[in-house]
């Protein structure tokens, strides 16, 4: 049972490295042979089988949720970005919604103005 959980979860995996990685060979292949690293020797072997398999397929989800190539166009400051249809998209709203929380607690990501650099 346990053996086709991780199957079915690897399989996820490559396609979701298929759709991260379209057109980008290189990155494609050592993604996909991280992955298969990964499962014959995996990062955390700690974790029980069932939590290896639901991070396997967080990292899937991940890849085709999150990730975005860009590319540079011609010699400016621009980028292509390949945005398919399963990259998740937020809103302004909630981006703005964070900022009034981090401002709430005292400043932005680093606590204000009292961080490492002073």
């Amino acid at each position: 049972m346990s053996s086709e959980r991780v199957l079915v979860a690897f399989r996820h995996g490559l396609r979701a490295t298929r759709v991260a990685f379209a057109g980008d060979t290189r990155m494609l292949l050592a993604a996909r042979a991280q992955m298969r690293q990964g499962i014959i020797n995996p990062p955390n072997p700690d974790l029980s089988i069932d939590d290896q398999i639901k991070h396997l397929e967080e990292v899937s989800r991940f890849l085709r949720q999150n990730l975005v190539q860009g590319k540079k166009v011609d010699s400016g400051e621009k980028y292509h970005l390949n945005i398919h249809k399963e990259t998740e998209l937020g809103d302004n709203e909630s981006l703005k919604k964070t900022k009034k929380t981090l401002a709430s607690q005292g400043g932005g990501c680093c606590g204000g103005g009292e961080g490492l650099y002073k």
